[in-house]
């Protein structure tokens, strides 16, 4: 295959790939419809909110699982944790600090130098794409 020619092919398949995602995301919607509130009425009379169950339907068996998706009050876990006993706060807490990279390239010189030292860059993704003339 020609350069062009394997352009033109990665192109027609990312095409099928994001409509087939669409619909992969539309039949997960339905089924959802269809088995979830199946299965957190099951696993409410386990006691449970989140979990695996098996759903009878239709003569057929199905398992499902019900994910669990955490959120942190980040400001309450940081007051949280100044309260805490240093032992405590270092064993539960993990603490990740993180520049945004626009800011750093707006940073004054002076804070941009301090920064410096802390920073690593790599090669990230990598993409190729054919420009008309």
């Amino acid at each position: 295959m020609s350069n062009i020619e394997l352009f033109t092919r990665r192109d027609e398949l990312a095409q099928q790939i994001r409509l087939l995602k669409v619909e992969v995301k539309e039949i997960d919607e339905k089924l959802s419809d269809s088995y979830l509130p199946i299965a957190r009425q099951k696993l409410s009379e386990l006691g449970k909110d989140f979990g695996s169950t098996s759903v009878l339907v239709d003569n057929m068996k199905f398992k499902v699982k019900v994910g669990k998706k955490v959120a942190w009050d980040q400001e309450a876990l940081k007051q949280l944790f100044i309260s805490m006993s240093p032992e405590n706060a270092n064993h539960y807490a993990k603490i990740t600090y993180h520049v945004e990279e626009t800011k750093y390239t707006a940073a004054p010189p002076d804070v941009r130098d301090q920064l410096q030292s802390c920073r690593t860059t790599e090669i990230g993704s990598f993409k190729v794409e054919l420009e008309k003339i």
